[in-house]
């Protein structure tokens, strides 16, 4: 049974006189029953990168729905009586929605029976399989996309996805196979002849040698002057994330540093503020020795509405060093989601005699000059009947107060007692102006009225420039892999100590009771990088997942050998009769872990 998790309708009219088109969008939920496969390898996706995993079997929900030898590819259709007349492929999702984690269960449906006659004549006149692609094409094409790209419902679905792919933790199964394979196969192979610090190559692992693993951008901020690459010292957020993503009640806590560490010392000045700001946001700060910690906390309010979410705004640092001109600048994007109810709330009972109407949209509300259209969620206690029917019982009507030019408007059909207003950016709006917008519900012998005021602003033009940091045996007995989060770091498992951020992993000697246990930290600070790197890449679910079941298998299988050359340096003796100290064994499995997240990113 297909289970839709967002299903809704949306009717706008084309430029210049064209028409109207009534663009239908259905996501369906990733749990829906898989079909089976394309049968060759030139049907795979368009959007796949070259080192995406692509699965043998077709378990994309939209799956079912498409046409062989296409499938996966159509999922946007353009029909004029009911015929498809055009299509689209999942690439305008990713490239022009910017919906990645969507793609393969988002499907779009564009009734053109709205269309004027001569409209609908110039698309025809192209191959009868598709439109002909001139200027009524373009406008068609334009309206879809800005129709869909500002969709709030579509943005949080995104958001929510990328947050699960972020969250991605390793298959226990899948690891403890490859670990197994790992250590049936090199049991006799070691590549290591030395333990820890008595192998060749310790001048490698001095502080400042730059590496490759590009963490997210640096900049100098300067106002006179364009974005500069970065030099010493500069700002870093520990873990290093693109993006913080926060639930409502949460505590989310990150460290602010300096590179060089010894420069902290000459701080003079740090501010650290949001924009834009967001009341219920609270930022508290510590001063710590070589850092400055931050707890980000959403403090949600009780009458809180769904449809105020995802909520985005900028975290920025900005730190002066003593005899540098220039202040040091740091920003990460800071997004709220809602929280995950289980069950969703019930239903408000809807009213045959409505008595008021809303905005649940959180505000103020911003129009982007030259971007998409801007979606404002409405709600009132009437049924969705009263606004049916020929004519209507009730109507929606929206009108607004502009300096200057004022923007078209379109309201959605109503689902539970819940629609949109839809704002175009109409060219020739000026950024700074502020426009109110007035919402009536206009029935018999009464109206019901709301209004909202909305900013006009330019499109961001953030400049960012990159900057890499510089960052034989017996065969096994037998072990228990362990996964260590950060709700757990107050466990003195870490080598006898309590786990941290900088730890990535460590291991219990066997006992007569108890198996070797081999502790994988999964909030290790460059893990979480490198997680945050793949979803701001936007790679599929499936390869985050085998790249972190790689990197954990390959850590835990370090930690064996490890422990492996322990046990034959207390027994023997050691080539120098040395036995590696806990410390030295903590900072060892930090560099192979750290070595091996640069190379899985170098390699792909």
């Amino acid at each position: 049974m297909a289970i839709a998790q967002l299903d809704k309708v949306v009717d706008t009219t084309i430029a210049e006189g064209h028409g109207t088109v009534t663009i239908r969008v259905v996501v369906l939920d990733k749990a829906m029953a898989a079909a089976p496969a394309p049968s060759t390898k030139a049907e795979a996706p368009v959007d796949a990168e070259p080192d995406e995993l692509l699965p043998e079997t077709d378990k994309r929900p939209v799956a079912t729905f498409l046409e062989e030898p296409k499938r996966g590819k159509q999922c946007c259709v353009f029909l004029i009586n009911g015929q498809r007349q055009h299509a689209w492929d999942n690439q305008f999702i990713v490239r022009d929605l910017e919906l990645k984690y969507l793609r393969n269960r988002m499907i779009v449906v564009v009734d053109c029976d709205g269309l004027k006659n001569s409209a609908i004549s110039e698309l025809m006149r192209g191959h009868r399989l598709q439109f002909y692609e001139g200027s009524v094409y373009a406008a068609l094409e334009t309206r879809v996309i800005a129709t869909l790209k500002g969709d709030p419902d579509l943005r949080r679905l995104e958001e929510e996805a990328e947050d699960d792919a972020a969250s991605l933790e390793a298959g226990n199964e899948a690891v403890r196979t490859a670990l197994d394979q790992l250590i049936e196969a090199h049991h006799d192979l070691g590549s290591r002849i030395h333990a820890g610090q008595s192998q060749a190559g310790g001048e490698s692992r001095l502080d400042g040698v730059p590496g490759t693993l590009s963490q997210t951008q640096q900049v100098v901020f300067d106002s006179e002057q364009p974005a500069l690459p970065a030099t010493d010292p500069v700002l870093q957020l520990r873990p290093e994330v693109a993006t913080i993503r926060l639930r409502p009640n949460e505590t989310r806590r990150c460290a602010l540093h300096a590179r060089p560490e010894q420069a902290w010392k000459e701080l003079q000045t740090l501010v650290v503020t949001t924009d834009p700001p967001v009341k219920e946001l609270l930022v508290s700060r510590a001063s710590q020795v070589n850092s400055e910690d931050l707890s980000l906390r959403f403090a949600e309010p009780e009458d809180a509405e769904d449809d105020e979410y995802p909520i985005e705004t900028t975290l920025r640092a900005t730190a002066v060093f003593r005899g540098f001109a220039e202040p040091r600048y740091l920003e990460r994007r800071v997004v709220i989601m809602p929280s995950k109810r289980q069950p969703p709330p019930p239903k408000v009972p809807l009213k045959d005699d409505p008595t008021y109407i809303k905005v649940t949209s959180r505000q103020p509300i911003k129009i982007v000059v030259g971007g998409p259209d801007v979606h404002v969620k409405l709600k009132w206690d009437g049924k969705d009947e009263l606004l049916k029917g020929e004519p209507p019982l009730w109507t929606i009507r929206a009108s607004c107060e502009a300096p200057g030019v004022e923007p078209q408007t379109f309201v959605t059909h109503p689902v539970d007692g819940r629609f949109e207003l839809l704002i175009q950016a109409t060219p020739g709006i000026i950024p700074g102006e502020e426009i109110k917008f007035d919402i009536e519900a206009v029935g018999p012998g009464r109206t019901l009225s709301t209004a909202f005021l909305a900013t006009v602003v330019e499109a961001a033009t953030a400049k960012k420039m990159p900057l890499k940091v510089p960052g034989g045996g017996q065969r096994h007995p037998p072990y228990e892999l362990k996964i260590v989060k950060r709700e757990n770091w107050d466990a003195e498992t870490c080598w006898g100590e309590r786990w941290s951020g900088g730890d990535a992993g460590a291991f219990d000697e066997p006992t007569a009771t108890a198996p070797l246990y081999l502790y994988i930290n999964q909030d290790f600070d460059l893990l979480a990088t490198y997680r945050d790197f793949m979803t701001n890449k936007r790679l599929d679910e499936t390869t985050i997942q085998q790249r972190i079941n790689k990197y954990t298998a390959h850590v835990a299988f370090h930690l064996f050998q490890m422990y492996q050359n322990k046990k034959q340096a207390e027994t023997k003796g050691g080539e120098n009769g040395e036995v590696q100290t806990e410390e030295q064994m903590q900072q060892e499995i930090g560099r192979v872990a750290q070595t091996l997240l640069k190379l899985m990113e170098v390699m792909h």
